[in-house]
């Protein structure tokens, strides 16, 4: 018995063809608000950001480029 073939697609292909579908079976105006909602996201990133970045400032991202172009230097001395 021989199994059929496989047409194995990029993850672009199946994207494109994916987008192809959904906007010829919802309508663009449903086609759209189905993508801004699957593509949101999740979380508030504003506040996650400022947790993140709460520990840097200006002197110690200073710092980090000026050692990346010369690692003796130190804006502390």
């Amino acid at each position: 018995m021989e199994l059929p073939s496989v047409d194995l697609k990029t993850d672009q292909q199946i994207r494109q063809l994916a987008f192809q579908i959904l906007s010829k079976e919802l309508g663009i105006a449903d086609f759209i608000q189905f993508i801004q909602s699957f593509e949101q996201g999740m979380g508030d990133y504003t506040q996650d950001r400022k947790h993140w970045q709460s520990s840097y400032t200006v002197e110690s991202i200073a710092q980090a480029i000026l050692q990346q172009t010369d690692p003796t230097t130190n804006i502390t001395n």
